[in-house]
């Protein structure tokens, strides 16, 4: 269980806990919604975010990308041979296993129509594939600086737009704002870990934003990811002024960007990736409970 865990990341899985709620929040208030799909909906993008992880001990540790890591980075499994790289293969298609009845009993339970069956089964299947090929694969997009676009897409427009339609059977034009923002967001989560893993990256021949960048440049971005995230939830207020709750979070959010306005090195930016996890959590929650105030 403790090497299920370590593999599974539960540290970064509030980000998938983050973008259901809001999904399901925003159909609630919109035109209602059911538990089971929630339910569902979130055991599905938790096991999707799991595979990913797996993928990513995998395929960075077979590459030797891991054996680079900073002092300071989380040890991965395959990198230091506590598990043999055929063990973790088992681990990870078991994930995938599971995420296909997870999702087939969503889609099960949620689509009436074989157009929303052909469109679902396709988007399901790329999410899985992308899941993998982040780090896995002879062309792993993660090593060619499009893991913060694989992300805002993932926990962004398909996450909560995606969870959204499955619930009302629409497409709400406001619900692309805070779509938007919860995708910029995340994209700041993998954005900071990269900007940690700047100079072991470089080493391990990983191209990623930070290394194209710079470490000035990445500053700079992380504030654009950060603040234009806000702003989109900002902006649904217009349509739901309850939903500014998130607003009480701003001090935090002002205390993570002055100190990483101030950091000197990619040691001192790794230990503000946790904060932005929490970023990224506490300001889907809180506009989610204002939708439901409302």
């Amino acid at each position: 269980m403790h090497t299920i865990i370590q593999l599974a990341r539960p540290r970064t899985l509030p980000l998938s806990i983050a973008i259901v709620c809001t999904a399901h929040a925003l159909a609630w208030h919109n035109s209602g919604a059911r538990f089971s799909i929630f339910v569902l909906s979130l055991l599905t993008v938790l096991l999707l975010q799991i595979t990913s992880n797996i993928a990513n001990d995998y395929g960075d540790g077979i590459r030797g990308t891991d054996k680079h890591r900073s002092p300071n980075a989380p040890r991965r499994l395959t990198a230091t041979g506590s598990l043999k790289p055929h063990i973790v293969r088992r681990y990870l298609y078991t994930a995938v296993c599971a995420c296909i009845i997870s999702g087939m009993a969503l889609l099960c339970s949620s689509l009436y129509s074989a157009h929303d069956w052909l469109i679902f089964l396709l988007l399901g299947a790329s999410a899985i594939v992308a899941a993998i090929a982040y780090t896995v694969g002879r062309y792993a997009y993660g090593y060619h600086a499009l893991g913060e676009v694989a992300v805002f897409l993932t926990f962004g427009l398909l996450g909560v737009q995606g969870n959204y339609y499955l619930q009302t059977h629409t497409l709400n034009t406001a619900v692309w704002l805070p779509a938007i923002g919860s995708g910029l967001l995340a994209a700041a989560v993998l954005h900071i870990n990269n900007m940690r893993d700047l100079s072991s990256d470089k080493l391990a021949g990983k191209q990623t934003l930070a290394n194209i960048l710079g470490f000035s440049g990445s500053l700079k971005l992380h504030f654009v990811l950060i603040l234009g995230g806000l702003l989109c939830y900002a902006l649904y207020a217009v349509k739901v002024w309850h939903s500014l709750l998130w607003i009480i979070f701003l001090p935090y959010v002002y205390t993570h960007l002055r100190r990483v306005w101030h950091a000197q090195n990619s040691e001192q930016i790794g230990t503000e990736l946790v904060h932005v996890v929490k970023i990224h959590l506490m300001v889907n929650l809180l506009f989610s409970f204002g939708l439901c105030l409302d």
